[in-house]
C-alpha cells in the first residue's frame, strides 16, 4: 500500500476526492420538502401522522398532511422549490403525498404528488422544474401531471390554462394531452376548449394566491397569462373573420385591468406577514401595466397570424399593428414588438407545420416571447427569506431558477 502521508500532493488529491464523494452523495440524498401556510380564508384544519387540528398563517405540514377547507374557505400554501404556490378551494380534501427533492451537480430534481380527495385546488408552477422532476395531482378520475404551468384539478375536471398536462384516466384509455386553454371533464374522450369565463376566472384565482405567496413573481404571472388569454381572443377573432389585431388590443387591456384589481385586491386583504410584499407586487405591476399589455397585444396578434397560416413577415406586422392600437406611447408600442422576436415566430410556424394545435402554437409563441420580469423592490426578501428558513428541514431550500 502506498503511503500517501509522506507526498503532500497525493495527500491532497486523496483529500480532495474524499470531498468529491462526499459532497455528491450528500447532494444525492432526497431531502424532505415542505408547505408553508400563507393565507386561511374560514374554516379549515389538518390532520397529519402526530395531530390535527385548526390551520393558521404560518403553519408548516410535511408530506403525509391533509388539509380540510370548509364551505367558503380556501387555504393558500407556498410549496417552495416543491412548485411554488397551490391553493385548496372551498368544501375540499387534499393530501400532500410527497413533498421531496434531490439536489444534484447540474440541476434539482423534484417529487411532488399530491391527491385531491374532494372538491378542487389550483397549482401555480411558476419556477421551471427539471425534465427529471415530477409534479403529479391525483383525482378519482385520474392522475394529471404538470409542468410548467397553471391547472385546476378537480375531481371531475381538470382545466389548464398555460402550459400543458399529461392526464392518466382513472378509466384507462391512454394519456390525455391537454394545453392551454382546455379542459378535460370525465367522460369525453378528448380535452375541449375551455370557455373565456373559466380561463380568465382561473387567471385571477392563481394572481391572487400567487400575490400571497411568492409576491416577488406577481409581474412575471400576469404577464404570462394576459399574454396567453389575449393569444387565444385573438385566435378566435381571426377565425371568425375579425380584425385578429384589434382583438388582441382589447383582449390584453380587458384582462390587465382585471388582473391588477385582483392583484390590489389581494394585496388589501393579505396577511400582515405578506401584506408589504403583496402591495409593492400591485404597485410594481400597476406602473408596468401599459408596457405588460401592449406586450401581450404584440404577441397575442403574432400568435393569431400564425395559427391562421400567416408568414413570418405578417406575423411581424401584425404584432406592431396590435401594439401601436393598445398604447399611444410610440416608444412602448416598438419596444413591445420588437420584443416578439423573429426566433419566437418561427418557432410557433415550425410548430404549427409540424401539426401543432392552435393552444400549442400560442403557448409556444408567448413562452418564447415573455421577458423575465425584474423583482419587485423590497419584496424578496423577507417573505420569501422567511419561506426558506421555516421549511428548513436538514438543509436549506434550493429553488428552481424562474423560466425565462
Amino acid at each position: 500500500m502506498k503511503n500517501f502521508g509522506r507526498n503532500p500532493i497525493l495527500a491532497f488529491g486523496s483529500l480532495l476526492l474524499a470531498a468529491v464523494w462526499l459532497f455528491t452523495a450528500t447532494a444525492q440524498a432526497a431531502t424532505p420538502g415542505a408547505a408553508q401556510v400563507k393565507k386561511v380564508v374560514g374554516t379549515a384544519s389538518y390532520t397529519d401522522a402526530k395531530a390535527g387540528g385548526p390551520l393558521k398563517e404560518g403553519d408548516i405540514l410535511f408530506q403525509g398532511a391533509t388539509i380540510t377547507t370548509g364551505a367558503g374557505s380556501y387555504v393558500d400554501l407556498f410549496l417552495g422549490v416543491n412548485g411554488d404556490s397551490l391553493r385548496v378551494e372551498a368544501d375540499s380534501t387534499l393530501s400532500l403525498s410527497k413533498l421531496d427533492y434531490t439536489k444534484g451537480l447540474g440541476e434539482t430534481v423534484v417529487t411532488t404528488e399530491v391527491e385531491v380527495k374532494k372538491g378542487s385546488i389550483v397549482a401555480n408552477v411558476v419556477n421551471k422544474l427539471s425534465k427529471a422532476s415530477k409534479y403529479e395531482i391525483k383525482t378519482p378520475a385520474g392522475v394529471a401531471g404538470i409542468r410548467g404551468t397553471v391547472v385546476r384539478a378537480g375531481t371531475i375536471r381538470i382545466v389548464c390554462l398555460i402550459g400543458r398536462v399529461e392526464f392518466r384516466p382513472t378509466a384507462g384509455g391512454g394519456v390525455q394531452l391537454v394545453v392551454g386553454g382546455q379542459v378535460f371533464t370525465v367522460g369525453s374522450p378528448t380535452s375541449v376548449k375551455a370557455t373565456s369565463v373559466e380561463t380568465s376566472g382561473l387567471a385571477r384565482t392563481a394572481t391572487t394566491m400567487t400575490a400571497n405567496t411568492v409576491a416577488a413573481m406577481v409581474n412575471q404571472v400576469v404577464q404570462q397569462f394576459t399574454a396567453a388569454l389575449a393569444a387565444e381572443a385573438a385566435t378566435e377573432a381571426g377565425k371568425a373573420g375579425g380584425n385578429s389585431t384589434q382583438a388582441a388590443a382589447a383582449a390584453a387591456k380587458s384582462i390587465m385591468a382585471e388582473l391588477v384589481q385582483a392583484v390590489q385586491q389581494a394585496a388589501a386583504e393579505a396577511p400582515p406577514a405578506v401584506r408589504a410584499a403583496a402591495q409593492a407586487a400591485a404597485a410594481n405591476l400597476a406602473q408596468k401595466s401599459e408596457a405588460v399589455q401592449t406586450t401581450a397585444a404584440a404577441s397575442a396578434a403574432a400568435a393569431a397570424t400564425v395559427a391562421n397560416g400567416g408568414t413570418a413577415q405578417q406575423a411581424r406586422q401584425a404584432a406592431q399593428q396590435a401594439a401601436n392600437q393598445s398604447t399611444s406611447n410610440q416608444a412602448v408600442a416598438n419596444a413591445a414588438a420588437n420584443n416578439v422576436t423573429t426566433g419566437a415566430i418561427n418557432q410557433a410556424i415550425q410548430n404549427r407545420n409540424q401539426g401543432g394545435t392552435q393552444s400549442s402554437m400560442i403557448e409556444v409563441l408567448v413562452e418564447a416571447t415573455r421577458p423575465p420580469a425584474p423583482a419587485v423592490p423590497g419584496s424578496g426578501s423577507k417573505q420569501d427569506a422567511k419561506a426558506k428558513v421555516d421549511t428548513k428541514t436538514g438543509e436549506t431550500v434550493i429553488f428552481v431558477s424562474p423560466i425565462n
